[in-house]
């Protein structure tokens, strides 16, 4: 198989136009500060554009742009201090923000497009090449800019890094260059980060630079997202556990850490299960204290959702040290790892609260508590708060945005995480997800790493609508899909018809953009267990995570764990990033929140029900791994009634697969019909399962669904 080399050569795209010039190669280029906005409108515009700003308190008469005469228009704004601005084009008579700039400013309770104009005698690092291959040869070219006041470089500050090992060849002094080439590095990630100083002591803004050596480009669609629940997945340290005192043991700490994860990964679990990406609780420290949460009981902060200190890990987690192992070894078998993001609120206890509660980073007054007399969910969830000891963030105040995406970005490096799960979506300004989204942006650009957002906007089954105004190009990649959830629930866990999952299905195809990259699900943190709801153990006090009545350890009922299969079956052959919620593969039970997250269970404490069920998807996690179709095929559905359902994945080469689920208690001879690039294909497939084969024939491709089965076949192996 061969290759193409990847390469990467510019400086990032920004509002301020910072040109470097130096004599010649042999100098040090010294930066120039020209501020210049641009404006490529999508068509063709009759009249004057111009832009008003901020800086002139967006006077009536706005600057006038000029058109280069390619249908772009610019416009150079001179004199300005360093600070932000608002600004908005004006187009005829009226404002637009600039679609090219993700980052905004408020402004008298108004959105604008936010200029940051810096301090031109700063110092800057300017990436003029970028290149990595899969065979691990790298390349890399930065050069350092003086500032306006050309003090120069402070030699022995100007540090260049590769996975934190000091290249001190790397910088040349007297042309400000600085140049790394390595050959060989090995398989996994990797970054260079690269620091300077000037002899002034001003700082240029750091460079860093993410990438991987890999054979092939990765897809998140390629494999299974596992979401770990820290406390509650393994505990390796009971050297770092702590429950808080008078707490019930389902709403306190039950020793999970980093320290387990880590112990999982290098035993192979997650690969068994075709996991490619790993989702980990929020890791900032929370408060030691009880509280009062769902029910009147009290809960501890063990899921990780009241943060009390920005950049520090929860202690009963483990170590920042000991969260690197964790993404070390996640990355040494092309894993991925995201973090559950809290960017809605903090704890009373977080010194943001303590220090900023009486600047605009809050909601203070025109908060409420979310549910309560006049406090509706839906029309007060930009400013009210979840309860009364999580003071909620103001999104509007461009102070607060700049800190917490400087600490998420600090997350990302010092972690080493590849993207994050932000946590209650709807109830913040757009301006938190497009601000990261842009900062992520800036990344890519660069190295071409891509980091995936996904959202959590938990909404009912007509909730389409709420989810995808959150999803695009400038803000996330996709949410979670609680309008597919629901119907999935009914049907595979309650015995309603397929029909109606497909009816799901074919809604989601046409409402989302392409590109949208959902994760689906069977299960999650919020809800009752799957298991449970399949098993009935939720009806009557079932359902009460405090009541003695709640479901047992494990569940005997071998038709629950059936419809577990279905299920699994269905969800992880999804188009989108398809998630398994910890313990939902062995089919853990449990009611609603807290008792939904029970301790994980492994190995010789499984029963035999549990183990056969983990046997199933692991199988599934695997044929997605190595099926491409399985991945990113288009979905097309080729039989439905209320007990059966068969559909195809395929691309365009031809590549395919198809999936099928009989609940019945009859066997289903079947005469399909293939469609797209499978309807001319005379391919052999193999069932992952039984090793039964279907031959493709067109119109006449023939195949036979045993009773109460299911059936995932690929193309047989040459």
């Amino acid at each position: 198989m061969t290759h193409s080399r990847m390469v990467r050569s510019l400086a990032l795209p920004v509002l301020l136009l910072s040109a470097a010039c130096g004599d010649s190669e042999d100098s040090i280029p010294v930066r120039t500060c020209e501020v210049m906005l641009t404006y490529a409108p999508q068509q063709s515009l009759v009249g004057a554009v111009s832009v008003a700003g901020e800086w002139n308190g967006f006077s009536s008469s706005a600057l006038r742009m000029a058109d280069r005469g390619d249908g772009v228009y610019t416009a150079r704004l001179e004199g300005l201090e360093p600070r932000d601005y608002g600004y908005r084009f004006v187009i005829g008579q009226q404002q637009v923000m600039d679609p090219q700039n993700p980052y905004s400013r408020w402004v008298r309770a108004e959105e604008y497009s936010r200029l940051t104009v810096p301090d031109c005698r700063q110092p800057m690092l300017e990436l003029r090449r970028f290149s990595a291959t899969p065979e691990g040869v790298l390349d890399v070219e930065v050069a350092y800019v003086d500032g306006t006041d050309e003090s120069g470089p402070d030699q022995g500050k100007v540090v260049v890094t590769l996975d934190g090992q000091p290249r001190p060849d790397a910088f040349d002094a007297k042309t400000g260059r600085i140049t790394l080439h390595e050959e060989a590095l090995g398989q996994g990630k990797h970054h260079v980060k690269v620091v300077a100083t000037d002899k002034a002591g001003r700082s240029a803004e750091p460079l860093y630079l993410p990438f991987w050596v890999e054979p092939q480009k990765f897809r998140w669609e390629s494999g299974l997202m596992y979401f770990a629940f820290t406390d509650r997945f393994l505990n390796a340290r009971p050297d770092n556990d702590g429950p808080v005192a008078d707490v019930d043991p389902i709403a306190n700490y039950q020793g999970g850490d980093f320290a387990g994860i880590t112990r999982k990964l290098e035993d192979g679990y997650f690969d068994s299960l075709g996991v490619k990406v790993l989702w980990i609780s929020p890791v900032d420290q929370n408060p030691e204290g009880r509280f009062i949460g769902t029910g009147g009981k009290y809960y501890s902060g063990y899921h990780g959702y009241w943060p009390t200190q920005p950049r520090t890990t929860q202690h009963r987690f483990g170590s920042l040290e000991e969260l690197r192992a964790l993404t070390a070894a996640a990355h040494k078998k092309g894993i991925r790892v995201i973090a559950d993001l809290v960017l809605n609120h903090v704890h009373q206890e977080h010194p943001y609260w303590v220090d900023h509660r009486e600047d605009d980073w809050f909601n203070t007054s025109a908060s409420c508590v979310c549910g309560s007399q006049d406090c509706d969910w839906e029309e007060k969830r930009l400013t009210c708060k979840f309860t009364d000891y999580l003071p909620d963030f103001n999104w509007r105040s461009s102070n607060m945005v700049d800190q917490f995406i400087a600490d998420t970005l600090w997350w990302l490096e010092e972690a080493d995480f590849d993207g994050f799960r932000m946590d209650a979506v709807k109830h913040m300004d757009q301006v938190a997800g497009r601000t990261l989204r842009g900062r992520l942006r800036d990344l890519t650009a660069m190295t071409g790493t891509e980091f995936y957002l996904v959202g959590e906007t938990f909404v009912g089954a007509d909730g389409r609508s709420q989810i995808a105004r959150y999803i695009s190009p400038r803000e996330l990649d996709g949410q979670f899909d609680f309008p597919l959830y629901w119907p999935v629930r009914e049907a595979f866990a309650d015995g309603q018809s397929l029909e109606r999952v497909d009816q799901a299905v074919r809604e989601n195809e046409v409402y989302y953009a392409p590109g949208t990259l959902n994760s689906p699900f069977l299960g999650n943190h919020d809800v009752a267990r799957f298991m449970s709801q399949a098993a009935k153990q939720l009806e009557g006090e079932g359902g009460d995570p405090w009541s003695s009545a709640r479901p047992a350890a494990t569940v005997t009922d071998a038709a629950a764990f059936e419809k577990a299969k279905y299920g699994f079956t269905f969800v992880l052959t999804q188009p989108g990033v398809p998630l398994i919620y910890y313990g939902d593969e062995v089919g853990l039970p449990g009611a609603g929140d807290p008792d939904n997250r029970r301790l994980m269970r492994f190995d010789s404490t499984l029963t035999a029900l549990e183990a056969e069920l983990l046997e199933h998807v692991r199988k599934l996690g695997q044929a997605r791994r190595a099926s491409p179709a399985l991945q990113t095929g288009s979905r097309h559905t080729l039989r439905v009634e209320k007990d059966l359902y068969v559909y195809q994945r395929s691309l365009p080469d031809g590549q395919g697969a198809v999936v099928a689920i009989n609940r019945s208690d009859v066997e289903r001879p079947l005469v399909v019909e293939p469609l797209g690039s499978l309807a001319a294909s005379a391919a052999t497939y193999v069932d992952v399962f039984s090793g039964r084969t279907l031959q493709l024939a067109g119109t006449e491709t023939q195949m036979v669904v045993p009773a109460r089965s299911v059936a995932v076949y690929v193309p047989r192996a040459e």
